[in-house]
């Protein structure tokens, strides 16, 4: 015989078989719920939420026992003795509306005490079900305890709420289960207001045995009236492997109450019989007078219990137990003589049962529950398999010629579409190249001042606070940190000028170097960014929101198109501004002629594309050799607008045409310019001032020379342009945004499309949907076994 976990693992494989096959049918019949009975959906939708519960409980791999019975049956005076330590108060303060759980644990350091409590809303609930109850017709007994119950509420409903706010309740771990026990008395017999906050109690304890994952479920009575004990009840025999019954030994019969808890456990699980899980306990067996009236009561117990063995129908009498084994509780003492429970049970020829009890419930754990959980899944599969059988061989018939390829639907939407659409695309592309002219577009001089879009102009003021802010804040420009270059290696008092000029600015090159590569192209990337946002948001526009146009336009990972369009920013600055940074930064004004000559052409292309509004500074090459700018009184033209190219040839060109006729009037100029060239720092105030005044320059050249000769809005332009085509090249080369748009039109993904598929088209689409899951089904049912 296999054991509890082989089978456990052979029947979770075989349900979760089971399981595609009912999920699939619930499909088909929720599709076709016209060509299938009412009856049956109803009846596999019955077995496939049992069929989910047991794969549940198989997952969880734990063995559940609900212990019910009706009110004071002797339920928690059971558990007690089961126990050994009575813990659970049996007295009328028990509070009948308390779900008490008992969880076995591997080790004594897993024991622990868990209370939760109801939440505000739930005692409101409980209150008003209270209050309906109490409408009702009721016995004089059970009418008295819901009104105590209802007026005790009502009495500590502050003290109550205080305890609904721990909403992690109350946990504390144990060794010996007697730790708790002034804990529970506490709280379910001396403090009322909690007791009645009280909605579950968890015990995990090693008097369960330690070897099984077990729980006993102390569940409120079938016959309260308050409707949420009554569910609490039924919801524990949904999910349970076997029942406890406690009934009392004095009453050989089965009321009305006890015929509906039979009625649920059988309707829950039909397809084992309840006689095949259930323990039936006779509690309060000393409560016969002789030896003949209990066996006779015996007999009536077992005439009213036929199915069940005869060794799972045991008299308890669990409050000899307790004081048997001294452990009773003062309440159980004062109703208790040892001497006269010893006396009357072995007058009547029995012991206390508990042993007995324990011994039976520990045979049918390690024994029959195997065959019980065989033959329950057994009946699940065959259950399923019997309904599959029925639905395919209605629903195969009707279907089997729906043909599963999409060349068929794809004609249903051929001729008529592709001519609405090609309409719709020629407007859509004229009102998209209308917005762009109006929107987007700039002026033919891309790069020339007041051309740029409003966006691209608030590209130019952010590069510009950009390159102010990075100046501003150099680490090598704070003037201590000038002083300490200045004189480093020597004293304060006998620095080198010469020296102390070329450190500093070999530190504030390199700073402002490594600053510009990293720091600059950022804002710039994020101009250009508002303005394709804006395209992207156009064409998703125009194309009615439909999905995916975003990243069809811009490509999947934009992060990707962001990062490049970052790089062609820095390859354009670095193109000049790196120049202009040597040029200004890197040499002391007395070093620089060889500079001037090998950077001419770059200097000359800077000089060309100045636009300051001081034309005066636009002869570079006059303040990088004498260290001033030129007193012109009339400013070259610039030449903005032109490419860089030819910007370039226009600069050195103006260079070469001079004449040759004039080198002694050059020669006479050259001498003449040296008398006005400033001279070399002699101390640490005029080589901070000489330096700030290379800060300065180079600063005002970057925003109104670089930016221009850069290029940075042609670059821009033509990004927005590359777009553009983009968009319009996906459909007039490629044919993409047709496939869009027919898939969301087919699928019926965008309601905003205005095309719209007639029935016969969605009747094809869900008949071949079902043609398909019928395949997959009839598949799946090969395989359940």
């Amino acid at each position: 015989m296999a054991t509890w976990l082989e089978t456990c693992q052979q029947q979770l494989a075989r349900l979760e078989i089971t399981s595609v096959l009912a999920d699939k049918l619930v499909t088909l019949c929720n599709k076709t719920n016209e060509d299938i009975a009412p009856e049956l959906v109803q009846k596999l939708n019955a077995e496939h939420t049992r069929l989910n519960r047991q794969l549940e409980r198989l997952h969880a791999n734990r063995f559940e026992v609900a212990v019910i019975g009706l009110e004071k049956a002797g339920k928690s005076a059971l558990l007690n003795a089961w126990l050994g330590q009575e813990i659970l108060p049996s007295a009328r303060e028990r509070c009948t509306f308390t779900s008490t759980e008992i969880w076995s644990a591997q080790t004594e350091q897993d024991q622990l005490l868990f209370i939760q409590y109801y939440s505000k809303e739930e005692i409101t609930q409980l209150q008003q079900q209270r209050k309906a109850a109490l409408d009702n017709t009721l016995g004089d007994k059970e009418r008295k305890e819901i009104q105590e119950d209802f007026d005790d509420t009502e009495k500590h409903l502050q003290a109550i709420h205080e305890f609904t706010k721990q909403k992690n309740g109350y946990t504390q771990t144990f060794i010996d289960i007697s730790e708790i026990n002034e804990q529970l008395q506490s709280a379910i017999f001396k403090n009322r207001a909690q007791s009645l906050a009280i909605k579950r109690i968890q015990i995990k304890t090693v008097r369960l045995r330690s070897d099984r994952d077990i729980i006993f479920h102390d569940v409120p009575g079938f016959n309260s009236g308050i409707q949420m004990h009554s569910e609490q009840a039924i919801d524990r025999l949904k999910g349970c492997d076997a029942i406890i019954y406690a009934k009392e030994m004095k009453q050989p019969s089965i009321t009305g109450p006890e015929k509906e808890i039979l009625l649920i456990a059988d309707t829950e699980d039909p397809n084992i019989k309840v006689s095949d899980k259930i323990f039936v306990v006779l509690t309060q067996a000393d409560a016969l007078d002789d030896a003949i009236d209990f066996k006779e009561t015996l007999i009536k117990h077992r005439n009213y219990w036929p199915s069940v063995p005869e060794r799972r129908m045991i008299p308890v009498c669990a409050r000899s137990h307790l004081v048997e084994s001294g452990i009773p509780s003062e309440d159980t003492l004062r109703r208790s003589k040892a001497a006269d429970d010893k006396n009357k049970l072995k007058k009547l020829g029995i012991t206390d049962g508990v042993i007995i009890l324990k011994d039976t419930v520990n045979y049918y754990i390690d024994h029959e529950r195997s065959e019980v959980l065989q033959k329950r899944c057994d009946a699940l599969v065959n259950n399923i398999r019997y309904y599959a059988a029925e639905i395919l061989g209605k629903l195969e018939p009707l279907y089997e010629d729906i043909t599963e390829g999409e060349a068929e639907e794809d004609d249903l939407l051929g001729k008529e579409f592709n001519q609405w659409w090609g309409r719709e695309w020629q407007r859509i592309k004229k009102d998209f190249d209308v917005w762009y002219a109006e929107s987007i577009q700039g002026r033919k001089e891309a790069d020339a001042i007041g051309a740029e879009h409003q966006e691209l102009a608030t590209l130019h003021a952010a590069y510009d606070e950009k390159i102010d802010g990075l100046l501003s804040n150099l680490t090598t420009g704070q003037m201590d940190e000038l002083k300490r270059i200045y004189t480093a290696g020597r004293t304060i008092s006998m620095p080198d000028p010469r020296e102390g000029n070329y450190k500093i600015r070999e530190e504030l090159f390199r700073e402002i170097q490594q600053k510009f590569e990293t720091e600059l192209t950022d804002q710039l990337a994020q101009s250009l960014q508002v303005l394709i946002d804006q395209i992207a948001h156009k064409t998703q526009s125009l194309l009615w929101e439909t999905h995916d146009v975003r990243k069809t336009l811009l490509n999947a990972d934009e992060s990707i198109e962001q990062a490049r369009i970052r790089h062609g920013f820095q390859v354009l600055f670095l193109r000049f501004g790196r120049v202009a940074v040597e040029a200004f930064i890197a040499k002391p004004l007395q070093a620089r002629e060889r500079l001037l000559n090998e950077r001419s052409a770059e200097i000359k292309t800077l000089e060309a594309f100045y636009q300051g509004e001081d034309m005066s500074k636009q002869d570079v090459t006059h303040y990088l050799r004498y260290g001033l700018w030129a007193n012109k009184t009339t400013a070259t033209t610039p030449v903005v607008g032109r490419t860089v190219k030819t910007a370039i040839k226009a600069a050195m060109n103006s260079e070469s045409n001079l004449p040759l006729a004039n080198e002694a009037v050059n020669s006479l100029k050259k001498q003449t310019e040296e008398l006005e060239k400033q001279p070399e720092p002699s101390n640490f105030e005029q080589v901070v001032a000489e330096i700030n005044s290379d800060l300065a320059a180079l600063n005002d050249y970057l925003k109104n020379s670089v930016f221009y000769a850069a290029g940075f809005v042609t670059y821009c332009n033509q990004e927005l342009e590359r777009i553009r085509n983009r968009f319009k090249e996906m459909e007039d080369n490629d044919r993409q945004w047709i496939g869009l748009i027919r898939t969301a039109v087919k699928y019926e993904k965008n309601p905003n499309i205005p095309y719209n598929i007639a029935h016969t088209r969605r009747d094809f689409r869900l008949q071949r949907e079902i043609a398909i899951e019928l395949k997959e089904a009839r598949n799946s049912y090969t395989k359940v076994y």
